[in-house]
């Protein structure tokens, strides 16, 4: 019997065929996988919210300090999927949300917060939009018009990683509400 292990994947055993002394009994049989159980990995996943701002009344700092006061990062949803999840639909947190689940492939993707309430209490010329990116041990994947549609990563057996979901809220001239 021979045992292979490739990348922290399981073992596989097989019999070698098409030796001289080969029986009928031993010739053709599946092959069988070792059944040792598989440990699940966790990824950390972390909801950032960061502001830009452009053409700012009074200034782009006071817009963006009005936007990261009045946005969290829970108004996100975020969903995992990938191999046997504990979770798989949850609000986003900037501290972190950890995610047990088998070795593979794995996709975080999300819905980001409704920008028009902010967008009414920055003014009627407020222009405000959301860009998304990732960082960690993931990464972005956009369409064809360059929108986020989610992180990926792989992970392997016992590993712990992080990715983060990076919410840029862009204002283009958004006004403080309560400002002179």
């Amino acid at each position: 019997m021979n045992t292979v292990s490739i990348g922290g994947y399981p073992q596989v055993s097989w019999d070698i065929y098409g030796q001289n002394n080969s029986t009928s009994d031993t010739k053709g049989q599946p092959v069988v996988a070792n059944t040792t159980q598989e440990q699940q990995a966790t990824v950390t996943v972390t909801k950032i919210v960061r502001c830009d701002s452009s053409l700012g009344i009074p200034s782009d700092d006071s817009v963006c300090q009005f936007v990261l006061e009045n946005v969290d990062a829970n108004q996100s949803n975020l969903v995992v999927t990938g191999n046997n999840p504990n979770i798989t639909s949850f609000q986003g947190s900037a501290n972190g949300t950890n995610i047990s689940l088998d070795p593979g492939n794995y996709t975080i993707s999300e819905t980001p917060f409704d920008t028009m309430d902010i967008e009414n209490q920055l003014g009627e010329s407020a222009i405000v939009t959301i860009l998304t990116d990732s960082n960690g041990d993931c990464s972005s994947q956009f369409n064809q018009v360059d929108t986020f549609q989610a992180a990926k990563g792989m992970i392997f057996n016992g590993n712990l990683q992080s990715c983060e979901i990076i919410n840029t809220i862009n204002v283009d001239q958004g006004a403080s509400p309560g400002e002179p």
